[in-house]
């Protein structure tokens, strides 16, 4: 029902003249001398006016939550745009972060905008292209992570044993009589079934303590590598979040043989040097001056 603004004044007015008269009645006539008589107004008609009132007003809400709720799909579009042109920004951002190694977050952030693309954008066709694009990393992005974890196990720790074992070699070099070191027989060494956990502690780690995986964090002003230890968590931190654990396990499984063998292959390469380095050393100090 709709209603000019005269006319809704008008039965506001009457409406107001109704209850004036309904005072009158209750003083009596003569308390109010000379009231107007045109203002008595049928009380049908005022009960009329009042649903005609209560209609205009429900129109009125309904209007206004209309507007409510046209004002809530706008911010929804307008917070829509915004995550549209974060995950546009996406692939440059992995591809530094990846070079940097700050796996884990590059980690967060592809993870995030895939199910971003794969949720409340799935039906923006624009974004096809980028989809795809962001699936495919994410498929591969575990690979790097197995690649550069296997690295830090096999390669990274052992050359570190390595380079301890070269400078005790300079060390010893230094000592004038070496016939004078006692000889010490390995043959009947037993292999040691516990290590101490000092000798592999790293400097982000001193106490040798066990680190959780929540307790992990990445921070981007510090080299990732510096603590070995810290940075295979973070691998295995962020393969757990692209759910490749399972597929981890098992490309350490199939890849163990040929990597214990290459230790070995190059574990005797540096004795080999090592002995041959430090025999040029013996003669060299044995040669008459």
């Amino acid at each position: 029902m709709h209603m000019c603004a005269g006319e809704l004044l008008f039965r506001f007015s009457a409406l107001g003249a109704e209850k004036r008269v309904g005072r009158f009645r209750a003083r009596g006539p003569s308390e109010s001398p000379g009231f107007p008589l045109l203002l008595f107004l049928p009380s049908l008609q005022v009960k009329e006016n009042l649903v005609s009132c209560k209609m205009l007003l429900h129109c009125k809400r309904d209007e206004l939550r209309k507007l409510w709720i046209e004002g809530i799909e706008h911010k929804h579009v307008l917070n829509l745009l915004d995550e549209i042109e974060t995950i546009k920004q996406v692939p440059q951002k992995l591809q530094q972060y990846t070079g940097s190694k700050h796996y884990l977050i590059a980690t967060d952030m592809l993870v995030s905008a895939v199910e971003s693309l794969e949720g409340p954008l799935l039906q923006v066709e624009g974004l096809s292209d980028l989809r795809l694009e962001l699936h495919s990393k994410k498929m591969n992005m575990h690979l790097v992570l197995i690649d550069e974890l296997h690295r830090h196990l096999y390669i990274k720790s052992t050359s570190k044993v390595g380079q301890r074992n070269k400078e005790k070699g300079r060390i010893s070099s230094h000592v004038k009589d070496a016939s004078a070191l006692p000889h010490l027989d390995v043959t009947n060494l037993s292999t040691p079934r516990k290590f101490d956990s000092s000798q592999f502690s790293t400097t982000g780690n001193p106490s040798g303590r066990e680190v959780s995986l929540i307790e992990i964090k990445e921070d981007l002003d510090l080299d990732p590598e510096e603590n070995s230890s810290v940075f295979m968590g973070i691998l295995i931190k962020g393969l757990a979040k692209l759910r490749k654990i399972p597929e981890t396990i098992k490309a350490i499984q199939d890849r163990l043989e040929q990597e214990l063998k290459q230790i070995v292959k190059r574990s005797t390469t540096q004795v080999a040097d090592g002995g041959y380095q430090r025999g040029e050393n013996v003669v060299q100090e044995n040669q008459p001056r």
